[in-house]
């Protein structure tokens, strides 16, 4: 895979589909996160090329520090063995339940990226708009003025007002999901800078999908649906080792709708065995990765899954505009 899907020549950015357009237009046009996923979603870029987009057209510590991989963030696993699982009961006790007392969690306000990357999940293109977006790509970026921004935000307008027909489908109806979880990588190699600058998008992912949330570093914390906030998962954050062995137990005997992993490339072949022998049944696995390659964490739980989606990977560097 290469590091730099999207390249910018002079006034001109191609992106790897061979669609291209000039950059000053990408960024007077696209004035937001939701107007840029529904570009990337009519032009059908892939994650990574959605990944740059966001990156080149919008400013922000967060999408900085979930797009731009790091020096810090781990693209190679360790060497540690698992050799110990279970107390004498027979229970996991690595996984601490942490959603006691917690009735007073809240969703963050300022988490401007990963809901609007889950919202966006739901979307589907009307063939009309596509035709449309693919007669004006070669003359849109010649409008004057502000021009193209009202055309895309038009096209989102109409292709979310149009009636249901025919054989359309969406590829994800949030409203029919019942299980969700969030696992969030918070162990060393993530980096405490980076996890107390996302954190609120995670937390309000996790919000905007209704789902449980689970952290996981040397052990595992979990909460149910709700019952955590952005101070309660820094409070318990531990920014150490990468055992994701300890997931187990949430993977053991269990149906999750959708499994969302937000990690870097990290832990070692021994956790990978573990969670192979685990029997979980996982719909649709998405995966939001800060390195320049799929998690190792969703590599870990594919095998249970009947559908795995990239929706975010981190780029090595982004050509200035």
């Amino acid at each position: 895979m290469t590091s730099t899907l999207l390249r910018s020549t002079g006034d001109l950015t191609t992106f790897s589909n061979g669609k291209s357009f000039p950059t000053r237009f990408l960024k007077d046009s696209l004035p937001d996160v939701e107007t840029s996923l529904f570009f990337a979603k009519v032009y059908g870029l892939s994650p990574e090329d959605t990944t740059l987009l966001l990156t080149s057209t919008q400013s922000s510590p967060v999408i900085q520090a979930l797009m731009n991989e790091a020096q810090y963030h781990s693209q190679t696993l360790q060497d540690f063995i698992v050799n110990q699982y279970m107390d004498d009961e027979g229970n996991w006790f690595y996984l601490d339940d942490a959603s006691a007392g917690e009735a007073g969690s809240k969703q963050p306000v300022n988490a401007e990226v990963l809901p609007e990357v889950w919202k966006n999940l739901e979307v589907e293109i009307a063939k009309s708009i596509q035709d449309v977006a693919a007669k004006i790509s070669d003359t849109i970026a010649h409008m004057p003025g502000r021009s193209g921004e009202m055309v895309f935000s038009t096209m989102a307008k109409l292709n979310a007002k149009r009636p249901v027909i025919g054989d359309y489908l969406p590829r994800i109806q949030h409203q029919h999901i019942k299980q969700v979880l969030l696992v969030f990588d918070v162990s060393g190699s993530m980096s405490e800078a980076t996890v107390r600058t996302i954190v609120d998008d995670v937390v309000g992912l996790a919000y905007e999908a209704n789902a449980s949330l689970a952290i996981v570093s040397n052990s595992v914390k979990f909460w149910d649906p709700g019952a955590y906030d952005t101070q309660v998962v820094l409070d318990e954050a531990e920014y150490g080792g990468t055992h994701y062995e300890n997931l187990a137990p949430l993977f053991t005997n269990r149906v999750w709708d959708v499994v969302i992993t937000v990690a870097d490339y990290d832990s070692s072949m021994s956790s990978k065995r573990r969670l192979a022998s685990c029997d979980a049944r996982i719909g649709q696995l998405f995966d939001i990765s800060l390195v320049s390659r799929s998690t190792f964490l969703a590599e870990c739980l594919e095998h249970m899954a009947d559908e795995v989606r990239p929706l975010l990977i981190a780029q090595t560097s982004v050509t200035g505009w």
